[in-house]
């Protein structure tokens, strides 16, 4: 099944990562959102951003499993089918089949596992090749995360290893079954810590963090491991982070497969659009800078 989904997917390829939402201009999608929460200001990149981010983005305090309600009622309902017909539930697939290096992204255990999985059916079944892999996670502590995590805490305390998001995610990798030549192809480890503000890395501060050595990666495609709804704005912050070393970002992954999930947890999918925005909006000021 594995082969013939990703077979559909690769002739259907369409291009929908951070463009799902801006695209020289807001995409009829997000015009949509923005009416169906009855905001303005959707035409201006600044005051889309800013108003996205004032309403939408998580608190600090919360997780991507911790429960929050922004919409209720009619409203709730009528986002939830926009957002079950737009790219931000499909999978992502790559639109080349060689890049020089491809990026899991942290997560939880259960989304690295799948993550991971995506990736290894990317190799097996769709024949992308790739001549590094890197595994980008954190130093947060697994014990206060979801019941994946705290499971994975279990195995990596055994083992006398960290209960970390980094040694999770090389736990993982170490067990899952893979073709002996997948194998032979270098794995990197990289871990960001705590922020001054004592909150957990970020996306952004791994990928600082992969490229901090000045090794020169200048024309280097990148290939980045996520799932949706979080395409759209990891997309959108590897891109920021590394147009200004002249690296090729392309960002993929599954698509939304548990549609109770999504009923439940509609506002992760308004936080990812929220920091999209905020993020398209510092790499084309970067640009215009440049």
């Amino acid at each position: 099944m594995m082969k013939k989904i990703l077979f559909v997917l690769v002739i259907t390829h369409s291009l929908f990562s951070s463009e799902a939402i801006w695209n020289n201009g807001p995409t009829q999608l997000l015009k949509d959102i923005f009416a169906i929460m009855g905001i303005e200001g959707v035409e201006n990149l600044e005051t889309a951003a800013r108003q996205a981010d004032f309403l939408w983005s998580r608190p600090k305090n919360l997780e991507y499993w911790d429960f929050y309600t922004l919409s209720e009622g009619d409203q709730r309902k009528a986002l939830v089918k926009k957002i079950k017909e737009s790219a931000l539930v499909k999978a992502k697939i790559p639109s080349k089949k060689h890049y020089y290096a491809v990026v899991v992204l942290g997560a939880t255990a259960g989304t690295v596992r799948a993550r991971i999985a995506f990736l290894l059916g990317l190799y097996d079944k769709a024949g992308i090749s790739f001549d590094k892999i890197y595994l980008l996670g954190s130093t947060r502590d697994l014990k206060v995360g979801n019941k994946s995590d705290k499971e994975m805490v279990k195995t990596l305390e055994k083992k006398g290893l960290a209960t970390t998001e980094i040694e999770m995610m090389n736990e993982i990798w170490q067990q899952t079954q893979m073709p002996d030549a997948l194998k032979q192809i270098p794995v990197v480890q990289v871990q960001a810590g705590e922020r001054s503000d004592g909150m957990r890395a970020s996306t952004e501060d791994t990928i600082m963090e992969m490229v901090k050595d000045g090794q020169n990666l200048k024309g280097k495609s990148f290939l980045f491991v996520s799932d949706n709804p979080y395409i759209c704005f990891q997309d959108a912050i590897a891109k920021k982070t590394l147009t200004p070393y002249g690296i090729e970002v392309e960002t993929v992954g599954e698509g939304v497969n548990n549609q109770k999930m999504l009923d439940e947890k509609i506002e992760n999918v308004l936080h990812s659009v929220a920091r999209c925005l905020t993020n398209v909006k510092a790499w084309v000021d970067a640009k215009a800078n440049q």
